[in-house]
């Protein structure tokens, strides 16, 4: 995977890496870990409602199963800077209607949260970093998840197919402030409008991560 977005000095391009979402042609990671957040799972969590019902090019429905923060990412997907954390989601995705492949969505998305606009304005936030998800893990059915390890690839963010009457999971995040206000922070479709559209609630965070 390619190193973190967001690590760049105010003023230059984004530092977005590449094969994050927004990024025409961009190659696909060649592995990811099948959870780079936490240890282990033994069960999934309850996927949280309401459900993000994304229609375009590619229906299908998105749902969050866990939200936390953390300061250590996947391997060789790097940390963020000092002053910044990541705040990560597992996803439940599935097409629809279900009976149907689907190329895997792009996770053009983004996180809002009350201090959001602030930070960008104060130009602790630049580039891509803290406006819009940063990265992900690859796609990976449920028994991949709870089994998988570093060899376990799953289907590619870029380029890749979600097949039929599969239910998939994958961990994405976006940078934020370590100070940043994340209340009622909500995960939408179109991350640049304003005001923001096609929105869910990320609902508890946990923050033990960053202890």
């Amino acid at each position: 995977m390619s190193t973190l977005a967001g690590c760049s000095s105010p003023g230059t391009t984004s530092g977005r890496a590449e094969g994050t979402a927004g990024t025409s042609g961009a190659p696909s990671p060649a592995k990811s870990p099948a959870n780079p957040l936490v240890p282990p799972l033994s069960t999934l969590p309850p996927a949280r409602t309401p459900v993000l019902r994304v229609r375009g090019t590619h229906n299908y429905d998105l749902q969050i199963l866990d939200a936390r923060t953390v300061v250590k990412l996947a391997n060789g997907t790097g940390s963020p800077p000092d002053n910044m954390m990541a705040l990560a989601l597992l996803l439940r995705v599935q097409a629809k209607p279900s009976n149907r492949s689907m190329a895997a969505p792009p996770f053009d998305m983004g996180i809002k949260y009350p201090s959001r606009k602030a930070d960008i304005k104060s130009g602790e936030l630049y580039g891509a970093a803290g406006t819009e998800l940063d990265f992900g893990t690859n796609y990976l059915t449920k028994d991949q998840m709870l089994t998988g390890n570093e060899k376990t690839q799953g289907v590619d963010l870029a380029g890749g197919t979600l097949q039929a009457n599969t239910v998939y999971y994958h961990w994405v995040w976006q940078l934020v402030l370590k100070k940043a206000n994340l209340a009622g922070a909500t995960l939408c479709e179109s991350e640049w409008s304003e005001p923001a559209t096609n929105c869910i609630p990320v609902g508890a965070i946990n923050t033990a991560s960053l202890k």
